[in-house]
């Protein structure tokens, strides 16, 4: 049980290793998103304690891939990506994949049931987590990870507003659940900035190829975390470049935006192609690829985690209602609006 136990936890950290920007650009990505929010923004969300406590929560989905759970694999695995040419067999595209994750595997199930012959072939032994046999889930990882991000800091803003001593320790932590859903937010908008997780084509060219793209070992590898580096992009590098002002989202559902920022990145899959078969990935138009990607997610990132944090400022009957609900400390933090009494079970 050991022997096994080892063997999938290396085969984890491998497939971890080989599928996202590496550590150090997504603790960079989280860090200059943060620097770069109003100078209005809460001082708790500009503390450099926060910004190193959210960086690292930023790499925790890819710790999760070194952890031998199928169960763990089944969820977290589909995440961190979207095929996007595989979308057309179910017939679906980016811009009409439904928002609800469970439509979206409705959807696809039913097209496979109908026209299995229209769908690549699916070898489950293959898979024993089960996890790959739909495009991924990316877009819904962004989506829903920003509405948790919106709730969390709905909680704490009403937490601050209740303003009672006894509530200090709720506050810090809603505080942490915050900032451990804004890494969670930050990893996968990061993730989607880099154009192979938006593609079949995730480390090297495959199938019909007319363009002469090459087939590299290790190619996504060297995209994630070492292509930046020989670069040398830094904070200083991006910072000129993010600009979330400039980003108008719909606050409360960002969907359509995020197909669109998706969308963005997949448009330079090929250019990144293009670069490494004219062997200049390695020279000045690879270094501004790798930046306006960096910086379009950091960006992205920035103005997510401000339109959640605005978006959320709570009303007088979530904040009276949360106290009420809570139950903790009532009989001597209950707000002046909150009712002298809890309603019967089941009132509104």
């Amino acid at each position: 049980m050991k022997r096994v136990f080892a063997v999938l936890l290396t085969v984890g950290l491998a497939v971890s290793h080989a599928w996202a920007w590496g550590a150090s650009m997504h603790r960079l990505v989280t860090e200059v998103a943060l620097d770069a929010l109003p100078a209005d923004a809460p001082p708790w969300l500009r503390d450099p304690e926060t910004r190193l406590r959210a960086a690292f929560e930023a790499n925790q989905p890819d710790r999760w891939r070194g952890w031998p759970s199928l169960v763990l694999q089944h969820e977290n695995e589909p995440e961190h990506y979207l095929d996007v040419e595989d979308l057309g067999e179910f017939g679906l595209t980016p811009e009409t994949i439904p928002e609800l994750r469970m439509e979206y595997v409705r959807v696809m199930a039913v097209a496979k049931a109908q026209h299995p012959e229209k769908i690549a072939p699916y070898d489950a032994d293959k898979d024993p987590a089960r996890a790959r046999e739909w495009p991924g889930f990316l877009l819904h990882a962004i989506a829903e990870h920003y509405a948790k991000l919106q709730g969390a800091f709905n909680q704490v803003q009403i937490l601050e507003r209740a303003k009672y001593p006894a509530r200090q320790v709720e506050l810090e932590e809603a505080r942490t659940i915050a900032i451990y859903h804004l890494g969670e937010l930050s990893h996968f908008v990061a993730d989607a900035a880099q154009p192979l997780h938006t593609s079949k084509h995730y480390n090297g060219w495959i199938g019909e190829n007319p363009a002469g793209y090459h087939w590299r070992e290790r190619f996504h590898s060297y995209i994630d975390e070492a292509w930046a580096k020989k670069h040398g992009v830094n904070a200083e590098t991006l910072r000129p470049h993010v600009k979330p002002d400039t980003v108008k989202l719909h606050a409360n559902d960002p969907w359509g935006d995020v197909v669109a920022y998706v969308g963005r990145s997949h448009a330079q899959l090929e250019p990144l192609y293009v670069l490494e078969r004219d062997g200049k990935l390695d020279s000045e138009p690879g270094r501004e690829l790798a930046i306006q990607q960096l910086s379009d997610g950091t960006t992205m990132l920035a103005a997510l985690v401000w339109e959640a944090y605005t978006s959320a400022e709570p009303t007088e009957k979530q904040v009276s209602q949360w106290v009420m609900y809570d139950g903790q400390h009532a009989a001597t933090s209950s707000p002046a609006s909150a009712p002298a009494t809890q309603p019967a079970p089941g009132s509104p």
